[in-house]
C-alpha cells in the first residue's frame, strides 16, 4: 500500500516530491457526478514521474495560500491511498472526529456477546470458544511441599525413605499405608512388616 502524503511529508526542492500531495485522491466524473466518490488513485512512482514532469515544464510550486482545497485524510479505515474515505474538501471545512474503537477486554460479558452476535449478524463467521480441556488435578492443601509419594518411587528408594525416617513413626506409617492401599508391592511390605 501507498503512503498518502501531505504538504509536511515532502521536500519541496526534489521534483519528484513537490506534487506529491496534489497528485492523490484526484476527483473524477462529470454533470451531476463531478461531485461523486469517483478518484483516481496513481501509484507513487507514477505520480513521482508526474510530479518531476511538472517541474521540469516550470509549473511553480504548491502555495498552500493560494489553496481553496485541502486533502482531509480517511478519517476511519486504513490509511491508505486506495482508502475511499480520503478526500480533497474545502479549506475551511472542519476535519470529523477520529473514530475510536472500544477495547472488547474493558466490555462487560453482555457487551461482548451483543458485538460477536453484530457481527455474525453481519456474516462473520465467529466461532464459539473453546472450553478450556479438563484437567485432572490432586490438591493437597495440608501438604506443602506435598509429602513422600510411595507410588512414584522405586522399591529402593521407598526403603531407603523409610529408613531415613527414624523418629517420624507417623509419617512412616502414612507412606506404607498408601504402599498398601496402592502397589503393595512385597519388597516393602515384608521388610516393614512390624512397623
Amino acid at each position: 500500500m501507498g503512503k498518502i502524503w501531505q504538504l509536511e511529508d515532502i521536500d519541496p526542492d526534489d521534483p519528484e516530491q513537490r506534487f506529491l500531495p496534489v497528485l492523490q485522491y484526484i476527483p473524477v466524473g462529470f454533470g451531476t457526478d463531478a461531485g461523486g466518490r469517483n478518484r483516481i488513485v496513481l501509484p507513487e512512482a507514477l505520480a513521482r514521474a508526474i510530479s518531476k514532469h511538472l517541474t521540469e515544464c516550470g509549473v511553480p510550486p504548491v502555495d498552500p495560500a493560494q489553496a481553496v482545497k485541502k486533502l482531509r485524510a480517511p478519517y476511519r479505515g486504513e490509511q491508505s491511498p486506495l482508502n475511499p474515505l480520503g478526500d480533497w474538501v474545502s479549506i475551511d471545512e472542519p476535519d470529523p472526529p477520529k473514530v475510536r474503537l472500544q477495547d472488547p477486554a474493558a466490555m462487560t460479558p453482555p457487551e461482548r456477546t451483543a458485538l460477536v452476535e453484530k457481527l455474525r449478524y453481519m456474516g462473520y463467521r465467529i466461532n464459539e470458544p473453546l472450553a478450556p480441556k479438563p484437567v485432572a488435578q490432586v490438591i493437597d492443601a495440608i501438604d506443602d511441599p506435598p509429602r513422600f509419594d510411595p507410588h512414584t518411587h522405586s522399591v529402593t528408594e521407598v526403603n531407603a525413605y523409610l529408613r531415613d525416617l527414624d523418629d517420624d513413626e507417623v509419617e512412616k506409617r502414612r507412606v506404607l499405608y498408601q504402599e498398601k492401599r496402592g502397589q503393595a508391592r512385597r519388597g516393602i511390605l515384608k521388610r516393614w512388616e512390624g512397623a
